[in-house]
């Protein structure tokens, strides 16, 4: 007969327990409980069913529910913490694992846990008044109304500054037999189930010791076959770090032209004609637009009209000598000249024109025909078609490296793979938010003519921040990526 063949000891008659929410039984119900068991034998019993199972979980699993059916406990959890400055982790559990420490159950037992590690002794909570330990306030948290009416903690050392805790949550008050057996439990069965876990999870030591150069035991050399190939790979990789190479910080970037000008609404009014569209080259004076003029020509007609008549009045005027009339002439005639001045400049500020050559890079207003404009209101944009702005996207955490007089290449997909040579030439000092991230703008001036270069044309930036080390550039990267996804992870 196999060992998995033989009955299990701890299930016969053995009291189903209770689903978590129902009141305790009453106390004709617990009398009619079995009489304690000796320690002694369960002990050995819980030591079976560990050494029974194939697995740590699935041993830890029937350890803990058959502890839970003796201590008459809603749940019996298993705690490890790894070094003294860690918290907690729970390992196992009668009701199943959730290792979500920001859900505040998890949270309030695994503080539980540590409390009990910390004290190395029977943790109790409500403290009984007789003892002269001080309240056990992360185990009180634990207690709810009826559900849980005490908790038991119980920590043990496992060596090599690992320990464990056992927390078990009871539906009633602890008797003697009770304390008896967490404590007990915890230091002759939890041990087992931890060195279970210890054969499982023996993936790091086992590279440990792959590694490691002097055999103790035979005290002579021994290499194994990862050491043979980590070697080499580790000389290789360190040669190739240690030569010097060029620093590249790489960004997004977007063409611009040098010297770009806004044309835009002068006045209140109404689009009437569109003449160019962007992408199109334009001369100085060339007409771009036309707002609707009919009430600033009209308001021209009419300044013109009483200027001519306040012209022939200054006249008839002087003809008659008469010195009063005609000085009074002369200043509505100037008034009236001032007033036609005006207004043939609004009527003239209706056509909007190119302020010099270049190319309509924004401004697509075809389908505003018709429509209000706002005084002010940006209808257009020309740039030069002579000479390129450079500007550079470059992440915060490369902007160090980066100053003015730099050499940098352009690659843009409308280049057909040729890339275009610019100096940086101006350093923003504020940064700005883009996409979830912090950049600041890098400007430089595109070094002689480069062909199919347009305004607005996106591509990415090398900038050549000097010479360094291979392994210093890619250490830096590599750290400050670990060091960015833990600040996410652990934010």
């Amino acid at each position: 007969m196999k060992p998995h063949d033989l009955p299990s000891p701890l299930l016969p008659e053995e009291p189903v327990p209770m689903p978590l929410g129902e009141l305790p039984p009453a106390p004709a119900a617990r009398a009619a409980l079995p009489a304690p068991r000796p320690l002694g034998p369960l002990l050995f019993e819980l030591q079976a069913l560990a050494l029974r199972e194939d697995s740590f979980d699935a041993a830890a699993t029937a350890v803990l529910s058959a502890l839970a059916r003796h201590l008459r406990a809603t749940r019996v959890s298993l705690a490890l913490r790894r070094e003294p400055r860690q918290s907690a982790r729970l390992l196992a559990s009668s009701d199943g694992i959730d290792n979500d420490r920001r859900q505040l159950p998890m949270r309030a037992l695994m503080n539980a846990a540590d409390e009990a590690m910390d004290r190395q002794d029977l943790v109790e909570s409500p403290t009984p008044p007789s003892t002269p330990l001080a309240p056990a306030v992360a185990h009180a948290a634990l207690l709810r109304g009826a559900e849980v009416r005490a908790v038991l903690g119980m920590g043990f050392d496992l060596g090599e500054g690992q320990r464990a805790a056992l927390v078990c949550e009871l539906r009633e008050l602890p008797q003697r037999e009770q304390r008896a057996l967490a404590r007990d439990a915890a230091f002759f069965v939890g041990p087992v189930l931890m060195l279970k876990a210890r054969a499982e999870a023996g993936h790091r030591e086992r590279l440990a010791r792959w590694l490691r150069p002097f055999d103790e035991k035979h005290r002579r050399r021994r290499w194994s076959l990862p050491v043979l190939v980590a070697l080499p790979l580790a000389a290789a990789l360190l040669g190739a770090g240690s030569w010097p190479g060029t620093h590249h910080v790489v960004a997004p970037a977007r063409v611009e032209g040098h010297g770009q000008r806004v044309v835009p609404a002068p006045m209140d009014g109404f689009l009437q004609t569109v003449a160019v569209r962007p992408g199109e080259a334009v001369k100085a004076g060339q007409v771009l637009a036309t707002l609707d003029d009919k009430d600033a020509a009209l308001q021209a007609e009419k300044t013109t009209a009483e200027r001519q008549q306040h012209e022939r009045q200054y006249l008839d005027a002087l003809t008659r000598e008469d010195a009063a009339a005609t000085e009074i002439a002369r200043a509505r005639l100037e008034q009236a000249r001032a007033l036609d001045e005006l207004a043939q400049s609004r009527l003239a500020l209706s056509r909007l024109v190119a302020p010099f050559d270049g190319v309509v890079i924004s401004g697509d207003l075809v389908s505003l025909v018709g429509a209000p404009v706002k005084r002010g209101q940006e209808l257009m944009v020309v740039a030069p078609s002579q000479t390129w702005r450079v500007v550079a996207e470059v992440d915060e955490h490369d902007i160090a490296h980066v100053a003015a007089g730099q050499p940098a290449r352009l690659l843009v997909a409308a280049l057909s793979g040729d890339s275009a040579e610019f100096r940086i030439a101006r350093v923003s000092p504020v940064a700005q938010p883009l996409e979830g991230r912090n950049v600041f703008e890098v400007e430089g001036l595109v070094a002689g003519p480069a062909e199919g270069l347009r305004p607005g044309l996106r591509g990415v930036a090398r900038i050549e921040a000097g010479e360094r080390a291979a392994l210093a550039v890619w250490w830096e990267r590599a750290s400050n990526a670990v060091r960015r996804w833990l600040w996410t992870l652990l934010a």
